[in-house]
């Protein structure tokens, strides 16, 4: 997996878009880099949508180009208030180098994926 040098004047590239599929559904559609940049930005948004534990949120990750330990810290911190809520969460396409750090860390244990929304169970389990 090749890495990013650091720069101060690198672009913090992400871009988010969020769709609700129906009243407790939504689809969160990640592009571009999840990293120190711009993790709180991805926060920012799965947080409260997993507050509330009727919730289901699928965070398409087909476009993420770059996944750093802080953009995976923040889909774990998510993970964590799903389980506390009782929200369902779960991981949409992930782009290969996305499952590559998933695999590598052992989050792909517990951050469950799907290649489509349409592949997601209707009652998703418990322990999602």
């Amino acid at each position: 997996m090749s890495t990013r040098p650091a720069s101060s004047d690198r672009q913090a590239t992400l871009e988010l878009q969020v769709r609700s599929l129906n009243a407790d559904r939504f689809l969160v559609r990640v592009l571009g880099d999840l990293d120190l940049h711009t993790a709180s930005r991805l926060a920012d948004v799965l947080q409260p949508l997993l507050r509330s534990s009727s919730h289901s949120v699928f965070v398409d990750l087909s476009g993420v180009t770059f996944l750093d330990s802080t953009g995976l810290t923040c889909l774990i911190a998510a993970y964590r208030t799903a389980r506390h809520t009782g929200a369902g969460l779960v991981l949409i396409a992930p782009s290969e180098r996305v499952r590559h750090m998933l695999a590598l860390t052992g989050t792909d244990q517990v951050l469950h994926s799907y290649p489509t929304v349409d592949a997601v169970p209707d009652g998703l389990p418990e322990h999602l």
